[in-house]
């Protein structure tokens, strides 16, 4: 099986390659252009051995962030090489400086993975999250690396499309040596494709013990920070994806007209998207400014309604400074939802749609908790938007279970850095 998917993987490889090399050549980056060369196994790494860590894209490296730093105080003289496959990522990693070496994934293919360990000695692999990549695995596996895989999940539409290619999954897995899940639903589906039950347990989910990276300045600075005044009431719309806006967009209209006050920020799952986004409020009228063009003498803005967030590691200080925020990748099936954690951690009430798959479990506890509200449609979205900011005191009560149920699920991070340690410490 291994050999049917390299030939599958070399055959897309051949006839894709040379479009995203005309792309390199012309600058023309995108998401997968940027780090052609790494992609391609041509890496600049200093020769040794490291602990590799797999994490896909931002959201994954923040929520690893308080891990990567207990690891490295228990094991100081140890190197950790993050494996990232976004720019995104890679940005901040080198921002954070949480890691010895940053690197873009190598595509999944024996040529490119093999020339990562002609400098790469691995100590161990931690993938996290939902990362199985065939040749990786089985590479470090070959090399006599531990692999352990942490914060793991699978979505329902994952488990489904593995189940036709049972066999061969059930040989990817045996590779890896401990599987940390994050609710017991995910550790069953990894058990019924064939990974064996004694090494697969639950240890919660990492990103109710993110750390956050507010720094707790007074509210109206950060409101000035992002151009806003003292007294407006701010409507966050954070990790919206296609279509979603539109509807923040009608929402927020309709809201204005009964809070003169209220301002809106939309921040798009992927920054590339706010041309997109400029768009559609010119056609609403909707006055705004990106983030990146915000004056740095005068941060107030009393001709612009909108705030288009176009930058990096800033959600989390926008969602600080929320009356109402909205997590997007909700109101429609495709995206599965995206973190509604990072702001109910912050107190605040929390607004998203039916469709968060990869929420699930933490999205019914906000909602059984009378921590969230999750709605059906745009009406019920108003209608819910206009509660909260005619009442304070639901608004403060809602928020304030809410970061109480995040601090309620804490310590999956202490659990999975005590099965690495002790791992690490027996290799």
């Amino acid at each position: 099986m291994l050999l049917v998917y390299n030939i599958l993987v070399g055959f897309a490889f051949v006839f894709i390659m040379p479009y995203f090399i005309w792309r390199y050549k012309l600058a023309i980056f995108d998401k997968v252009a940027v780090g052609i060369k790494q992609r391609l196994g041509f890496y600049d790494i200093e020769k040794g051995k490291y602990i590799l860590i797999h994490a896909s894209s931002v959201g994954e490296l923040k929520t690893i962030t308080m891990f990567i730093e207990k690891l490295r105080k228990i094991f100081p003289e140890k190197k950790i090489l993050i494996l990232t496959m976004t720019p995104y990522g890679y940005k901040y990693v080198l921002d954070k400086k949480i890691a010895d070496k940053v690197v873009f994934a190598p595509i999944d293919i024996p040529f490119c993975v093999e020339k990562l360990f002609l400098r790469v000695i691995p100590e161990m692999l931690i993938l996290v999250e939902s990362e199985l990549w065939p040749n990786l695995i089985f590479s470090v596996a070959r090399k006599g690396a531990k692999i352990v895989s942490i914060n793991s999940r699978m979505s329902d539409k994952s488990f489904r499309r593995y189940l036709f290619v049972k066999e061969f999954i059930a040989e990817i897995l045996k590779k890896i040596d401990f599987i940390c899940a994050r609710e017991e639903s995910d550790r069953k589906k990894f058990i019924a494709l064939g990974y064996d039950e004694k090494k697969a347990v639950k240890t919660g989910n990492m990103k109710y013990d993110k750390k956050s990276e507010v720094q707790s300045p007074k509210s109206e600075v950060r409101k000035k920070n992002f151009g806003f005044a003292e007294d407006d009431l701010i409507f966050v719309a954070g990790s919206t994806r296609e279509q979603e806006e539109e509807i923040v967009i009608n929402v927020y209209k309709k809201l204005a007209e009964e809070f003169l006050s209220i301002k809106l920020i939309i921040a798009p799952r992927y920054p590339e998207r706010c041309s997109e986004i400029e768009k559609i409020l010119q056609k609403e009228n909707v006055s705004f400014i990106r983030k990146s063009q915000l004056p740095t003498s005068n941060f107030q803005l009393p001709t612009s309604n909108c705030l288009l967030l176009d930058t990096i590691g800033e959600l989390t200080d926008a969602y600080s400074i929320g009356t109402v925020i909205f997590v997007g990748g909700s109101l429609f099936e495709g995206a599965g939802g995206h973190n509604m954690l990072e702001p109910a951690e912050l107190g605040k009430t929390v607004i998203f749609g039916k469709f968060v798959k990869n929420f699930q479990e933490s999205a019914e506890l906000l909602v059984l908790q009378k921590a969230a509200f999750q709605v059906a449609d745009k009406e019920e979205f108003f209608n819910r938007a206009k509660e909260l900011l005619n009442n304070l005191e639901l608004r403060d009560a809602m928020g304030k279970l809410a970061k109480e149920v995040v601090i309620s699920r804490r310590g999956a991070t202490d659990n999975n850095l005590k099965i690495i340690s002790e791992i690490l410490k027996n290799a």
